[in-house]
């Protein structure tokens, strides 16, 4: 899929940092939203979740990833398919992807990553019980 030109549908993954208490945060507020379990989320440090989605310790350092079977968005792009997906509204897609907004948030995204550990979050997923992140040590 190119990220120019369809709107998100069907069933993805959000592959995001399990150790952040924002991540975390953010990411069970969109499954909150999530009526018809579209949606699955994934902490990278989960075991098999880079090798099943074809990505890298060096891809998830900085961002997160919504995987739709073989293609890829990462960052911003990725929350705001994310929720154009758990929320139906496909407009929220298409506002993303117009020139002037798709470079602010990417912008802001990037800020927001980079300071995520100053950030108000919940208890991030690698530290709540049954969740196993042991797979990739950081």
């Amino acid at each position: 899929m190119s990220p120019h030109c369809e709107p998100l549908i069907s069933r993805a993954e959000l592959v995001f940092d399990g150790r952040c208490g924002f991540c975390t945060r953010v990411v069970y507020a969109l499954k909150r939203l999530d009526q018809h379990n579209r949606l699955r989320v994934s902490a990278w440090q989960e075991p098999t979740v880079l090798e099943r989605n074809g990505l890298t310790f060096k891809d998830v350092q900085g961002a997160a990833w919504l995987i739709v079977g073989n293609r890829r968005l990462r960052g911003a792009a990725a929350i705001n398919g994310a929720l154009a997906l758990v929320t139906g509204i496909g407009l929220v897609w298409w506002w993303y992807l117009l020139p002037g907004v798709r470079h602010v948030q990417d912008h802001v995204y990037t800020w927001i990553a980079d300071h995520r550990h100053l950030l108000r979050g919940t208890t991030p997923r690698c530290r709540e019980p049954m969740v196993d992140c042991s797979a990739v040590l950081d």
